[in-house]
Order: C-alpha cells, then structure tokens, then sequence
C-alpha cells in the first residue's frame, strides 16, 4: 500500500450487523483512521447529513434497502449537506442485478461484496483516493460519471470533486484550502441542478404534450406531468432569497400551478388545449430565465432530442415485451400439442432420462 497517513481522516459505518460492522471498524482501526463511528441503522446516522460528514462512509444495504438508498441520495443531492463529496461504499451480501444498478443511480462510490478481508477494504480505499471518477449532476442525480458515452445532445460537464479523504491522506490538507474548494463544487452542483432542473421541466412538458392532447388524457402524459412539481421544488431551494434571480421563482412557481391544474382538468376529463400549449412555453421561458447566456433554440432542441430518444426506448422495450410475451406463449401452446413434452395423464409415473446426443 502506498505511503498514505489516515491519522487525520474520519470514517462512519453502517451496519445493523454488529460483528460484521466490527470487521470494518477494526480494519479500519488498523489503518490508524482517527474516528470511527458505528451506526446501528441509516435512521440513526441521519445527523451525517447536517453536521460533521466524515471523508468516509461504509453502508449496508442488506437491512431497509429503500432507507439506505434514500440516505445515499439524500447525502449527495440535498443542498446543506456538509460534505456531499464524501467517499461512499455500499456494502452487501447479496449483489442482485437490482442493486447494481440502485448502486449506480444513486451516487455511491462502489459496491463491497461481503464477506470482506482487510486487504479488500484497504484496496477499494486507495482506489478512492487515486481513481475516483469525476462527478456529474443532472436534474435527480449527483455522483460519479458513469456514461460509457454521452448521449447524442447533452453537455453534461464533468466535476472534479472535492476528496476529502485524498487531501488527509495524502498530506495535503493543510496545503489546500478546502473551504474554497468546497465552496466552489457546492456552486458548480447548484448551478448544474437548476439548469438541468429546468431542462427536466422542458423535457416532461414536451412529452406529455401528445397524450394530454387526446380525448381522454393518457396515463403516461399525467404521471410525467406529475413529476413536474418536484423538480420545481428542488430548483426554488437553489435559489438565492431574493436578488437577480427573482424572476426565475414566480416563472417556476407558475409552470408548478399550471402543471396541478391540467392534472386536475384531466380528472375532470377534459384538459384545455391552450393551457397545454402555455405549459410547454412557460416551461421554455424557465430554461432561458436560468440560463440566459444559452440560445433558447439550442436548449429546444436538446429536449426534443431527449424526448425523440426516450420515445424509441420505449418503443423498443414495448416491443422487447411484446416479443417476449409472445414466445412464451408460442412455447406453451407447443408443450401442449406435442405429447412428447406434455405433462403425463393422471396415476403414471415419469423417470429421468439422460439428454440426447
């Protein structure tokens, strides 16, 4: 292991599992970190969030999965969090498809495979320190960038974020100034999310455009309408009080207030097609109003690329389905009319036999 010195850097696990959470505390303990913290539940290491992030955090997502994702979201995308570039490991023993891939869209750092030996936690701490990926930030998502490649229309720029546990470890704590650092990261990530908030907004808009249109407004147009709301929210609490960017709260709050009522017009049956052309415009005048120095025009076309692409994965996974469903039944109807595959009648018996040359 290179010549790295932990006398400085904090660490908090966990883990409902006491002897396993023992394990890492020990190992950890052995490379002379300077303070350990147990947590017993994600419940109780809530305070990590407002006060005294640690460089280093081990979580176990084999108790409440949902609570420990919720922590690992909360962690790198809520506004006050003091450190939201913390390194972040989930542990497991159980490393489904499912979890990778909750891993991935969460932010955490890497996956731990349990049981674990010292030399795996050591390698997969150095690996933070000397390969951590760049960060990203999109409208529900901050952590490493994990695009094999970007998708056509985007421009996403890569953060480098602060580590903590690299600065300590390394020796150069005391030579960075961190808080500036800090500073700087926390205002590229507020900036990246009302931009991307606002093209989120756009995108959904655009989507539902068609469905809300018809006759009797289409599921999928209203459950995308819904999500609107929320990305408004997490926009205004970027927002200064007050200030230049006034103007971009009473735009969002408005694109908020029109999207509640065209879900309220479409439980009544009808939605009014210029309120669904005014929320489509007003949602464009937010994307302008947060990023003024971008031709509207580029960003229209960004979204309409988006939507464009989403709509054919979603055809190909229709389908994929489609296609899916229909072999099965294809299967089954053969099992049927072919008495070799079959099930037996009634009161025989079957034996195994080997498989054919």
């Amino acid at each position: 292991m290179p010549d790295y010195d932990f006398s400085q850097v904090d660490a908090a696990i966990i883990d409902p599992q006491v002897n396993t959470a023992r394990v890492f505390r020990d190992v950890l303990g052995r490379m002379s970190f300077r303070r350990i913290e147990l947590f017993d539940s994600v419940k109780s290491a809530v305070g990590l969030l407002s006060a005294g992030t640690p460089d280093l955090i081990l979580v176990d997502a084999d108790g409440d999965v949902d609570e420990a994702f919720r922590f690992v979201r909360a962690l790198r995308n809520e506004p006050n969090v003091p450190n939201s570039f913390t390194g972040l490991i989930v542990t497991t023993w159980a490393p489904t498809p499912a979890l990778l891939a909750r891993v991935a869209n969460a932010g955490a750092d890497d996956l731990l495979l349990k049981p674990v030996s010292p030399k795996q936690v050591k390698d997969r701490i150095i690996s933070l320190i000397e390969g951590r990926k760049g960060f990203v930030v999109t409208a529900d998502y901050t952590g490493p960038d994990r695009r094999k490649a970007p998708r056509e229309g985007t421009q996403v720029p890569v953060l480098d974020a602060p580590n903590t546990l690299r600065l300590k470890a390394s020796g150069q704590w005391a030579q960075a100034t961190v808080r500036g650092l800090m500073a700087e990261a926390n205002g590229f990530v507020t900036t990246q999310k009302r931009m991307r908030g606002s093209i989120q907004v756009a995108f959904l808009a655009e989507f539902a455009m068609p469905g809300l249109s018809r006759s009797t407004p289409e599921r999928s147009a209203l459950d995308h309408i819904g999500r609107i709301g929320g990305f408004i929210d997490d926009l205004l609490r970027r927002l200064p009080d007050g200030g230049d960017l006034a103007h971009i709260e009473t735009v969002a709050k408005s694109v908020k207030r029109l999207a509640e009522k065209l879900r309220g017009q479409a439980d009544q049956g009808t939605v009014e097609a210029d309120d669904v052309a005014q929320l489509q415009t007003m949602a464009r005048a937010l994307m302008q109003g947060v990023d003024p120095d971008r031709s509207l025009t580029d960003m229209t076309r960004e979204v309409t690329a988006a939507v464009t692409g989403y709509r054919a994965r979603l055809e190909q996974m229709a389908q994929a389905k489609a296609a899916a469903a229909a072999t099965a039944a294809a299967s089954a109807a053969g099992a049927t009319e072919n008495p070799a595959t079959a099930a037996p009648p009634a009161g025989t018996t079957t034996t195994a036999s080997a498989p054919g040359p």
